[in-house]
């Protein structure tokens, strides 16, 4: 028999999440080198990418109640460049260019690498929808190619699926008999699940909502002094992140958010380097209060982020035990999942530092390395309530934070950039466009 990567919970709520939510979130790694790539390296990065994690499609089980699992496949999205050098004034149009284009489940295309001349050198854009990896996972996927950490070619055999069923069955059964006793006497969790398995309420006769695309802003600021003025607050790189992605929305729009809203914070399961999961994450969700920005301390933030955190185990993704999960009908099952981030107002996504394979990732250095997650075709304000995304990495001394709203919430790109300089301003922080000339607001050190 062999070892098979096996569909989650996440994985199976991201490839249904275009037709229950009307969108797909998309994770796009983005570079600026100084030089130019040469084009020779840039096939050779997408020839290891297409032999590693990434290019894998989904194969259903003839088994009833086995797991779907992943198997090898090739990308039939070639490599994208241009000879058209980009422009302050049109490098983001390009960059939305690479998530708009569809990369369904099912279809050719798998994920997308594209480059195009910018300044004196060059920049590169990976674009992969998160059913088919988390950004820790293209991380990891990146450098993957080759080598023996991918499923066998052949994919699982029909022993090893009805060994599937009989391992989900058995640990469902063990897993219930310790689950349904606490849960009968949890009148909270009884609520929550009753809540996800009723019926959704009858559309109304007002036409749908028109999906609203991202408009992004992407700043670089110091991170040794992130590091300083988080301490100085009592919290952490992590806290003050969270602080600064829950001020935004409260600052947002013309009233921003007078009610608690949710921050959702990804937190990765992966357990080693060859974790070859699609997605091992979940996304809990941070009950933060409403009113105006908060720049009094961090503490708070930092406690409750951390007994959340506390909270979270290998199986905080589903209302029920999650082998128990696969085997219920899905018309059950995906109401059993816990929201994921379009639920929550704003993602909080902390990817760490920038690993060397990713820095050189077309094998020479790269200036800078950021991370964006967006909705295609965007967010429907009617059926998820997602507002805002943002996502922070570490590369060398820098910080790169990069901040995704919906239009009606944070306006046009100039509108949501100044937005974020001035919240990064108001924690003593400098910000610098990730690209083109700095904002000219130099902070002085307190």
């Amino acid at each position: 028999m062999t070892s098979a990567v096996r569909l989650n919970p996440t994985d199976e709520m991201l490839h249904r999440a275009a037709d229950t939510l009307g969108s797909s979130r998309i994770v796009q790694v983005l570079w600026t080198f100084r030089d130019p790539v040469p084009t020779a390296a840039l096939h050779a990065a997408w020839h290891r990418l297409d032999r590693g994690w990434l290019s894998r499609r989904v194969r259903n089980s003839p088994v009833p109640g086995a797991r779907r699992s992943w198997v090898p496949a090739r990308n039939e999205e070639a490599l994208a460049t241009t000879p058209t050098p980009l422009t302050d004034a049109t490098l983001t149009d390009w960059m939305d260019t690479q998530v708009k284009a569809p990369l369904p489940p099912g279809g050719p295309a798998l994920w997308r690498l594209a480059a195009a001349p910018y300044a004196d050198g060059t920049v590169v854009s990976l674009t992969v929808p998160h059913f088919r990896c988390d950004g820790l996972g293209i991380f990891r996927a990146i450098g993957s190619g080759g080598d023996d950490t991918r499923p066998p070619a052949a994919g699982p055999g029909l022993l090893d699926d009805l060994a599937d069923l009989a391992r989900q069955t058995l640990h469902g059964g063990l897993a219930t008999a310790r689950w349904l006793p606490a849960t009968l006497a949890d009148p909270d969790r009884l609520g929550r699940i009753r809540t996800a398995l009723r019926p959704p309420a009858p559309a109304g006769p007002e036409p749908p909502a028109a999906p609203r695309f991202f408009t992004s802003a992407i700043f670089e600021t110091d991170a040794a002094r992130w590091e300083r003025r988080a301490d100085a607050y009592g919290g952490t790189v992590n806290s003050l992140f969270v602080e600064i992605a829950a001020n935004l929305v409260r600052t947002a729009g013309a009233g921003g958010a007078s009610a608690p809203f949710d921050v959702g914070i990804p937190v990765s399961l992966r357990r080693s380097e060859r974790d070859a999961r699609a997605n091992a994450l979940v996304v809990m969700p941070l009950t933060v209060p409403g009113g105006p920005a908060r720049h009094h301390g961090l503490r708070e933030t930092r406690q409750a982020t951390k007994d959340l955190l506390r909270a979270t185990g290998e199986h905080s993704g589903t209302l029920v035990p999650e082998p128990l999960w696969h085997l219920l009908p899905e018309r059950h099952a995906h109401r059993l999942k816990n929201p994921g981030a379009q639920q929550t107002t704003v993602v909080a996504s902390n990817f760490g530092r920038t690993p060397e394979a990713i820095a050189r990732f077309t094998g020479q250095e790269a200036a800078g390395v950021a991370v964006r997650t967006m909705n295609v075709p965007g967010v429907l304000p009617d059926r998820a309530r997602l507002r805002a995304s943002l996502c922070l990495l570490r590369t060398g001394d820098r910080l790169t934070v990069t901040v995704t709203g919906i239009p009606d919430r944070f306006g046009d790109a100039t509108s949501l950039r100044r937005l974020v300089d001035e919240e990064l301003e108001s924690w003593g922080l400098t910000a610098q466009r990730w690209w083109g000339l700095p904002t000219p607001h130099p902070v002085k050190e307190s």
